[in-house]
């Protein structure tokens, strides 16, 4: 029921739209409606009788019928098509919303295959659902109610006659629909599965390659092909079946039909032309009685998408707080401050103070912890304990004007697909380019500067045509176009080569010579230029240490 409710709460801002399409429907159905009853006046009044004058009056009725039961139904598949797009365009853009304002452990803790098919195919399936069965049930079932009244008035006894068989198809539809229902689902997570062996492969294409590791890979994804080839097939299987049984029991019903009716002819009960028109009802209401049972299968088969799609808009967004960050004045505090992700404690009672203006390097093994405590200063990971910034805990304050302070390159550089400039203004979307071009400078992005090309150079998706070098100091770039409060540095310089890296590092320090730097590295040429001195093991602050001047003068 509650899907059923979300459906209907995601249809009704169209609500004029769905009486349009319902007054299309009501149109088609009156067209119907005539062409059966018509159908009598033909075999009376002009087949039997021979009466060539009225052949052409019926023949024009007949066809202005034809007519209206197109335009109803154009009005109302149209519309009705319209309200699909529109509901999936609203939904794909509020999922992709909530997906980026979502707590980051929520990200980096799904398969990305899981989120990528809930996004693509699963927003898909919703489509039809609106483009195809829904319209079928607000179209097909008036189309049945007109000609049923045909039935009726035509002959009561063989309408209740084909009555009495309803039920049977009560029983085809709930049978056939659960059995799509539990394939669909097992579809839908094997798809999802699929989609991540896709991703992991174009991320690790190199490896794979020279781990001569393709015949693994291409193992993993033809097992999972062939889970999903065989889900698919069966759900095949029950739609085509239910087509196949709904039509024979059709072809049945009519079959009895004719002997009854023909029997009553004999009998004189009805004419030839009332059982005509009976019949012509009865063959019409044949495809839209199909198409309801057919698409309320298809409907209740299609709850797993419902629910999949429901989840991903039921994701919490990050917590926020209600505090302006106007910088930090003072220091930063950590009080008995640990995370824990899956049950897994990644950070244990750190305690410490960092003054504004320090420079604190950061060392450790990996998997010590170092990321996990440079991940705080920004809230991207929720932990335990407190952390006072400047006698406010970090909680209380917007996230939005804590991030626009804090610069944080990690590792793992973020390069999108278009221009440098472009790549460049996510840090500072009114920057000009004197300022641009500075910031390229001070990272040594010769590769852009002696570009012809220079800020409009192109950049293809994660910056293929980029080495690794060179997205870190676009990265960097970036860090000087913000000019920020507090900078963390996540192994930043990890690709450079030493002497690109020593410039790089230096031109930083120096331009942020008052501002609070966070750098981890397992390089010890950066903790030169610090201050402050951090060692975590296994997830614990194993020592802290300060000096009183930095060993290189900037």
């Amino acid at each position: 029921m509650n899907n059923y409710r979300w459906l209907y709460n995601l249809s009704k801002p169209y609500i004029l739209l769905f009486l349009l399409s319902l007054l299309g429907s009501l149109i088609q159905s009156s067209g119907a409606t005539a062409l059966a009853l018509l159908v009598k006046q033909v075999v009376d009044n002009v087949l039997i009788l021979k009466n060539q004058e009225e052949l052409l009056k019926y023949v024009l009725l007949l066809f202005s019928s034809a007519l209206i039961i197109q335009v109803g139904f154009f009005i109302s598949s149209f519309t009705l098509s319209y309200i699909s797009e529109k509901v999936i365009y609203s939904l794909r853009n509020e999922i992709y919303e909530k997906l980026l304002y979502a707590p980051i452990n929520y990200v980096l803790y799904t398969p990305s295959g899981e989120l990528i098919s809930r996004i693509v195919s699963d927003l898909e399936q919703l489509r039809q659902v609106f483009a195809d069965y829904i319209p079928k049930l607000l179209r097909e079932p008036l189309v049945v109610l007109a000609l049923f009244g045909v039935l009726l008035y035509r002959d009561l006894f063989l309408t209740l006659l084909i009555l009495l068989l309803f039920p049977v198809m009560a029983l085809f539809t709930k049978y056939f629909s659960e059995k799509k229902k539990k394939h669909l689902s097992r579809q839908r997570e094997k798809v999802a599965l699929l989609t991540s062996i896709l991703s992991e492969t174009l991320r690790g294409f190199e490896n794979i390659k020279l781990f001569l590791a393709e015949n693994r890979f291409i193992k993993d994804f033809k097992e999972l092909s062939f889970r999903i080839f065989r889900s698919s097939v069966k759900i095949n299987l029950y739609v085509v079946g239910n087509t196949v049984i709904n039509y024979t029991f059709g072809y049945a019903v009519v079959s009895l039909i004719l002997f009854a009716g023909g029997y009553r002819i004999v009998k004189g009960d009805i004419t030839t032309g009332d059982f005509i028109s009976f019949l012509t009802a009865l063959f019409m209401i044949q495809k839209p009685l199909m198409e309801t049972q057919k698409a309320i299968m298809n409907l209740r088969g299609s709850a797993p998408i419902f629910e999949r799609i429901r989840n991903l808009l039921n994701v919490p967004e990050e917590k926020d707080g209600s505090e302006e960050f106007e910088g930090l004045k003072e220091r930063i505090e950590f009080r008995d401050v640990s995370v824990k992700i899956n049950r897994k404690e990644i950070l244990k009672n750190v305690n410490l103070s960092v003054y504004r203006g320090s420079k604190v390097g950061i060392k450790g093994h990996t998997g010590s912890g170092k990321s996990t405590f440079v991940k705080l200063i920004p809230r991207l990971l929720e932990y335990e304990g407190e952390i006072f910034v400047d006698h406010t805990e970090l909680r209380e304050f917007k996230l939005k004007s804590l991030r626009e302070k804090i610069g944080f390159l990690s590792q793992e550089v973020m390069v999108f697909r278009g221009s440098v400039r472009e790549n460049l203004l996510i840090a500072k979307p009114d920057a000009t380019e004197e300022e641009m071009l500075k910031a390229l400078e001070l990272a040594k992005c010769d590769f852009v500067l002696n570009s012809p090309e220079g800020l409009d150079k192109f950049l293809e998706e994660g910056g293929k045509n980029l080495s690794g070098g060179e997205k870190q100091r676009l990265a960097l770039a970036r860090i000087f176009l913000k000019n920020p409060e507090i900078v963390i540095l996540d192994e930043a310089t990890s690709a450079l080569d030493p002497k690109t890296e020593e410039e790089v590092i230096y031109n930083l320090y120096k331009f942020l010579k008052e501002k609070t730097i966070f750098a981890v590295a397992h390089r010890p040429f950066i903790f030169n230029f610090c201050d402050v001195i951090l060692e975590f093991e296994g997830g614990r602050l194993k020592e802290f240490s300060t000096s009183k001047e930095n060993s290189i003068k900037l």
